[in-house]
């Protein structure tokens, strides 16, 4: 269509007899003459083609000030020589008017045309010409007619040429179907995108997205139905990412995403690049709606990492598609990682959320309790700490999992497990006068106090088992205090106005112990471990430790010492007025069953 409309318009002018330049831009760039003008000029028009108006006719000043005016005004101007003025082909007269682009309100001209009405050189054959022009006003309206309709032509090809340039740009670089990035634009934005981590320091991840058995969609239903799905996946795609991430289709069920601005650290932009993975394949799991039939995919995804590393793009890809493939392999619906280290660790992660979650619903923790006995080595409680009875791999020690729970939002389900279980644990003990005097002590987090409903269920629970709230003890850390110090505080008063009392833990390990105890209901305190293991050989050590036990004294709370382990260590703290004892040498944590509650005095190594 282009061609046709140039071809048309100039045809047009090629059959003036008269000379005519088309020019364009501030510049007046010449783009077209006919052959009356090239006559003119005494030059082909191949040598005038391209060059500036101004490098073509250097010396006519006047005719050079009318184009600037023009250019600027947008208001035809039709010039005169003076018949002096003979040292110049133009000395006699010529017409200029601008051309529009799209809009002519409120725009400058896109262009110019000079028409020459007479020369010297055509003097003699245009007399004839000329006077009819200046007698005849029809005649001159024919030929602003003419202009008008040269100007409508000319702006009809800068339309169709801008549309064409923005059609050929969307094929160039976008997906016909999805209007997704293609794989031209995708290789370029990775480009940039590795260049910017190698600068920054920071990750940016491929994840190779492939839908599964997308082949039985257009089996069965046909490539209309298949092209459907297609493009709502991308929808979801897309939604489903950063606003600065990338999501593109290399062609069939394939897509690209890549992620940019990650974490510095490899593991933690894996850990990234995993959750939004995650995030993918959930959501491509809710049904399509194809035109009338309910249609279920899935997805399978790779993923690599880029960063400081010298990986080409096309590596990259090749990366993240071979884990793509361990994915379909694995059965789909799932993520791999071509760094077999983090595949290790995100397989890991993710057998050990399905186990927590299913030992939650099957209860298959327990609680262990380490004895607390006093100056005398008599039983005062025991610290209730928590074991995972693992079907396979045995029994599991709370730094195996209890992070992950804290971090993936399973630490309020086990928390509230482990006050239910204690609370009927001293409910059982109270029956027993040899029993009835014992407290229980357990670990409370930070994510789980700062739950809105803590109190309420804690109180719950209580209500519930009818235990005497004075014998739990409710130790946490100064975590509990980051969160809010006003929240914290109305939460430890409701429940140290029910009975409950609380234990600050590993005290002195942080920089707001002192504040802690200044500011919250805290009525015990305990003497980290690594203070007490070295306390006969590190002067350090025991000053520490004999400095939080005279606190302690002064502001009227008892002190708990842990991980005592010899005779030396509990004759140092006892002389220095610390009253109650935890640690190895008067016992390990251990099942209730194997739990000595008689009175005798506790006293030997693992008794």
């Amino acid at each position: 269509m282009e061609t046709d409309c140039k071809s048309n318009t100039y045809a047009v002018l090629d059959s003036a007899r008269l000379p005519i330049a088309v020019m364009e831009g501030e510049d007046k760039i010449l783009r077209y003459v006919n052959s009356a003008f090239s006559t003119l000029m005494c030059k082909s028009v191949e040598e005038i083609i391209g060059i500036p108006f101004a490098q073509l006719m250097p010396d006519d000043e006047i005719c050079l000030l009318l184009l600037d005016e023009v250019y600027r005004s947008g208001k035809c101007e039709t010039h005169a020589q003076q018949l002096n003025a003979q040292s110049h082909p133009l000395y006699w007269s010529y017409e200029i008017w601008p051309t529009y682009g799209d809009s002519r309100d409120g725009t400058k001209p896109v262009g110019l045309v000079l028409q020459v009405i007479e020369t010297g050189s055509l003097h003699r054959q245009t007399a004839l010409m000329n006077e009819a022009l200046l007698l005849s006003a029809v005649r001159h309206h024919e030929l602003m007619e003419e202009a008008e309709t040269l100007n409508g032509k000319l702006e009809a090809e800068i339309r169709e040429r801008q549309r064409a340039e923005s059609e050929i740009e969307q094929l160039a670089y976008y997906d016909v179907l999805t209007d997704l990035p293609n794989r031209r634009l995708l290789l370029d934005r990775v480009h940039h995108a590795v260049l910017t981590c190698r600068r920054t320091m920071r990750h940016g991840a491929i994840l190779f997205l492939d839908l599964d058995r997308f082949k039985t969609v257009n089996d069965t239903r046909g490539h209309q139905l298949g092209d459907l799905l297609l493009q709502q996946v991308a929808q979801r795609l897309k939604h489903s990412v950063r606003a600065g991430d990338t999501v593109a289709r290399l062609g069939g069920d394939e897509f690209v995403i890549m992620l940019e601005d990650l974490n510095e650290d490899a593991a933690e932009a894996n850990e990234q690049a995993e959750k939004i993975g995650a995030k993918v394949l959930a959501s491509l799991e809710h049904p399509y709606l194809l035109e009338e039939h309910r249609h279920y995919c899935t997805g399978s995804i790779g993923i690599t990492l880029f960063g400081k590393s010298q990986e080409s793009v096309d590596g990259l890809l090749k990366q993240a598609d071979l884990a793509q493939y361990r994915a379909k392999a694995a059965g789909g619906q799932t993520i791999r990682f071509f760094d077999p280290q983090m595949q290790a660790k995100a397989i890991a992660r993710a057998t050990l959320d399905v186990d927590l979650r299913f030992a939650i619903q099957k209860e298959q923790f327990m609680l262990h309790y380490q004895p607390q006995v006093d100056s005398n080595r008599y039983l005062r409680g025991v610290k209730a700490l928590l074991r995972w009875k693992h079907p396979q791999r045995g029994l599991l020690l709370p730094s195996d999992f209890i992070l992950y729970a804290e971090e993936h939002g399973l630490i309020e389900s086990i928390g509230l497990w482990i006050v239910d279980t204690a609370c009927r644990q001293l409910m059982a003990w109270s029956r027993k006068p040899e029993t009835s005097h014992l407290t229980i002590a357990i670990n409370i987090s930070s994510r789980e106090f700062g739950h809105p409903e803590f109190v309420t269920r804690v109180l719950s629970i209580l209500d519930e088992t009818g235990v005497n709230p004075n014998r739990l003890i409710l130790e946490f850390t100064e975590r509990v205090m980051f969160g809010s110090l006003e929240e914290t505080l109305v939460k430890m008063s409701a429940l140290k106005a029910c009975g409950l009392s609380f234990a600050l833990d590993d005290f002195g390990m942080g920089f707001s112990s002192l504040t802690c105890l200044k500011s919250l209901p805290i009525s015990q305190v305990k003497i980290d471990r690594s203070f007490v293991c070295d306390i006969l050989t590190n002067h350090s050590d025991a000053v520490i430790a004999s400095a939080i036990l005279g606190l302690a004294q002064n502001l009227g709370l008892s002190v708990v010492a842990e991980g005592v382990e010899t005779e030396e260590q509990y004759a140092f703290l006892a002389t220095h007025g610390c009253r109650i004892f935890q640690g190895f040498f008067f016992g390990a944590p251990q099942p209730m069953e194997h739990l000595l509650l008689d009175c005798r005095k506790i006293g030997s190594p693992f008794s």
